[in-house]
């Protein structure tokens, strides 16, 4: 199925691709992420198409290309090397790749393609849980062990956001002195909290994966796994805009589970893609 971001024509010259990722194999709790890329998209031509804090049109600038929305395989490993593929095909064509998934294990096959391209490649997420199991419902690959796989393929990695997580969990990063910026850390130090993502940021490339339950329920409810005391839109905001000052080379954005009755959720998941959109095209222009 073939349905475009904002409903635009695909630009001739987009620099940004968006990669619909329908992958819901391992969901362990509330199902239904697989239905997100089709609502995002969907929802999608409801955005204003000028952004009103940099005062500019990211479709106009940097144009955007929309991939169709896929039929996956069933098997994990098969499914996850047709998302890797597309990614790679983004990164030939010199786009900044957006996928949008989907589960969160979808992160492991951008992040391997993304891995060859830039070896000193780091992972920023933002996710309410730390996804450090080594395994999950006698699973290795996962959306509860995602992160874990990519911190074995010698990847830093930094979770902002997490307000649970398992006794295992608790025990790895300890032993790994693994950073975290909770949220409890930006609601009683912003500045502190800002300071240590820079240092993370500051050297080598940086893919940044989004699952929607980093946001508080208030905001986005329509999540797999809801977890209270999350983020606001302006505390997301200001990490977004950071982040894309330094050198971001592609993100994610996961677990939203689309309600047909209730479509905030799908909205702001939209409303993300053209705000790092916005934010990218102010820093480069038409790079």
């Amino acid at each position: 199925m073939k349905l475009n971001f904002l409903g635009l024509p695909d630009h001739p010259e987009a620099k940004v691709a968006l990669i619909p990722a329908p992958f819901e194999i391992t969901t362990s709790w509330q199902k239904g992420t697989k239905e997100a890329p089709i609502e995002i998209l969907k929802i999608s031509p409801n955005l204003e198409f000028f952004d009103e804090e940099n005062f500019l049109e990211p479709q106009e600038i940097l144009g955007f290309f929309t991939y169709p929305v896929p039929e996956l395989p069933f098997e994990i490993d098969k499914a996850l090397e047709f998302i890797y593929e597309k990614i790679k095909e983004a990164l030939n064509k010199k786009q900044f790749p957006i996928l949008i998934g989907g589960e969160h294990t979808v992160s492991l096959a951008s992040v391997k393609a993304l891995k060859e391209v830039f070896p000193n490649l780091k992972v920023l997420y933002l996710d309410a849980h730390l996804d450090l199991r080594d395994q999950y419902l006698e699973s290795k690959v996962c959306h509860a062990t995602v992160m874990r796989r990519i911190y074995e393929m010698n990847i830093p990695i930094l979770n902002i956001g997490a307000r649970t997580l398992c006794k295992e969990e608790y025990e790895f990063l300890k032993k790994e002195n693994l950073p975290v910026i909770k949220v409890r850390d930006i609601r009683e130090n912003m500045e502190k909290s800002i300071k240590k993502l820079e240092e993370f940021l500051k050297e080598g490339n940086i893919y940044l994966s989004i699952d929607m339950d980093v946001f508080d329920p208030s905001l986005a409810s329509g999540v797999g796994t809801p977890e209270p005391g999350g983020m606001d839109w302006y505390e997301f905001l200001q990490i977004l805009k950071l982040v894309a000052k330094y050198n971001l080379v592609g993100m994610d954005l996961v677990e939203i589970k689309p309600d047909l009755c209730n479509s905030v959720t799908q909205y702001v998941g939209a409303k993300i893609i053209f705000k790092i959109a916005s934010y990218l095209a102010e820093k480069y222009g038409k790079f």
